[in-house]
């Protein structure tokens, strides 16, 4: 009968696991595209790893890293347009979006007023789309791409219009 020392033995696992943790943390590894990748490890709450499992999975993720990635780049990106302080190269970096406006067409002819803008920067607007909601109020979508600095400035434009309810711009760098 042979007597094995736990803590001896416990030991040693602490040591491999810090080991390969440390490894794990910082080791740089190539993913299936050939782009070098960081291996890292975080620390959440169970309940926070709980929710975003659940919604990754919702979305239709079946690679956590993959999950994170997006959620990492929504969050940069949702960052880098909410900075109002950009240096001259971020505004003048290119991104795309979409603007979103949620509008009362009768209050100060909203319509001819949006139409107009849009005239205006026809150069970075691409599409847009625009849904009668019922009597009164009317969605917009405009497909935007170009400099942050112009997409920004049709946003301002855009929401100085009386008639607005609500704007929502959603942007993404390209760097």
């Amino acid at each position: 009968m042979q007597i094995i020392n736990l803590n001896k033995f416990y030991q040693f696992e602490i040591k491999m696991f810090i080991k390969s943790h440390y490894l794990l943390k910082h080791k740089s590894v190539s993913n299936n595209k050939g782009t070098m990748v960081n291996r890292i490890s975080i620390s959440l709450p169970s309940q926070l790893l709980n929710r975003f499992d659940k919604s990754m999975n919702q979305a239709g993720f079946t690679d956590r890293s993959k999950a994170i990635q997006e959620a990492l780049y929504s969050f940069i990106n949702e960052q880098n347009w909410n900075d109002k302080e950009d240096d001259d190269n971020e505004k003048n970096q290119n991104g795309v979006g979409v603007i979103i406006l949620l509008y009362d067409n009768h209050i100060y002819s909203q319509d001819d007023k949006s139409i107009r803008i849009q005239h205006q920067y026809n150069n970075i607007i691409s599409a847009a789309t625009h849904i009668h909601l019922d009597n009164d109020k009317c969605l917009e979508s405009i497909m935007v791409r170009g400099k942050k600095k112009m997409i920004r400035d049709l946003a301002k434009k855009l929401s100085e219009n009386r008639g607005i309810n609500n704007i929502k711009v959603h942007y993404m760098s390209l760097i």
